[in-house]
């Protein structure tokens, strides 16, 4: 991979939310670059506070949840990258007489560990000061995960621990949160009718690259492969993406060979990254149960499979609701589209209608799904 390459303008606002103690969602489409600013952000902590990045991906209950927190904050690569934060967690793991970290955390005596309780008692014995700022990725797949694996009293359960950590004022400058995800955590809780649990975080929006920073990478990606493009071919490859996502650069990148580059060259590559089902079927995926139900699929699926087609410039939302209609998802209408809006599959363009934002998602749509 090339150097990354933040966008300066969000990486910026992030920092300087965080600086002033705000607990915050990473908010963005999927595959536009939220998992490496975060990893960027570990990378280069500013003096404010201490960043550190945890997936959460694979949690599905409440226990494994803070048990993971736990386990992370108590790994070596975490306690040495700050001496005295590092001494203060492991003091409080021999005052408590820790036998194994692990997924079967226990207490000397064999006791059962309450990871949620013991996660709390660890805030309680850091020095305010430079808060740890755990950064959470996948957080909206835990709550998914947990619904299906404990029930929605769960998920509530979850939300509002999470809330009275935030909010605990024994806490502030001790601990802040960044959720983020590939799907909208906004989305998430919406649909669960526990939007109120997250009322009080602060969105940061990411985007996509703008012309020239998308240029930048894509001449970084094009010298790391020793390939050389005119201005005029390097425009043409900007122009066939659109969607100027770091993802989706890389991918037609990754199947450039030739030197200097053609047209014939930019169709290949096209094609051959379309073959890749890979490289897209999580798109698919995050539409099926568990996440919607089957009525709620089929209606994404036909909706997305209509705008997808060559001979169409989009769906109108009557449209969008006559389709509802017909797979009995009418009362779901709004939040279904803001979902597929969100999570990065359409948007509204300015006769109303909606589109797939990128023309790369939406030929492998049509190629692989549609047909």
């Amino acid at each position: 991979m090339p150097r990354y390459l933040p966008l300066h303008d969000v990486l910026q606002a992030l920092t300087e939310r965080l600086a002033s103690g705000e607990h915050v969602i990473l908010s963005g489409h999927r595959r536009i670059g939220k998992t490496q600013l975060m990893q960027h952000l570990e990378a280069n902590a500013p003096d404010a506070f201490l960043p550190t990045y945890v997936v959460v991906e694979s949690v599905d209950t409440v226990d494994e949840f803070y048990r993971k927190l736990i386990s992370h904050l108590a790994d070596q690569s975490f306690l040495s990258r700050w001496d005295k934060l590092g001494w203060q967690i492991t003091s409080r793991f021999k005052s408590i007489n820790i036998q194994e970290i692990g997924k079967s955390v226990r207490f000397g005596d064999a006791k059962s560990l309450d990871y949620h309780a013991e996660f709390c008692r660890l805030l309680e014995n850091l020095e305010p000061g430079q808060p740890i700022v755990l950064m959470l990725d996948e957080f909206p797949q835990a709550l998914e995960n947990v619904r299906a694996n404990e029930g929605d009293q769960q998920v509530r359960k979850l939300l509002t621990t999470q809330r009275e950590l935030r909010q605990e004022p024994r806490y502030k400058g001790k601990i802040q949160f960044l959720y983020a995800g590939s799907i909208g955590l906004q989305n998430v809780v919406e649909g669960m009718g526990f939007t109120k649990h997250i009322n009080d975080l602060r969105e940061i929006k990411m985007r996509p690259f703008r012309r020239d920073e998308a240029r930048d990478y894509l001449q970084c990606l094009l010298d790391k492969k020793l390939l050389q493009a005119s201005d005029a071919w390097l425009e043409t490859l900007l122009d066939r993406i659109d969607w100027l996502a770091p993802f989706y650069i890389s991918l037609l990148i990754d199947e450039l060979h030739a030197s200097p580059l053609a047209e014939q060259h930019i169709d290949e590559a096209f094609q051959a990254m379309l073959g890749h089902r890979h490289n897209f079927e999580h798109w698919h995926n995050r539409l099926k149960p568990q996440a919607l139900t089957k009525q709620e699929y089929r209606f994404c699926k036909t909706l997305l499979s209509s705008a997808a087609d060559p001979e169409r410039l989009g769906i109108y939302y009557g449209e969008a609701c006559n389709l509802a209609v017909q797979h009995e998802v009418i009362d779901e209408v709004s939040r279904l589209l803001n979902i597929l809006q969100h999570d990065g599959y359409l948007a509204r363009d300015e006769q109303n209608r909606f589109r797939f934002i990128s023309p790369v998602l939406r030929a492998w749509w049509w190629k692989e799904i549609a047909n």
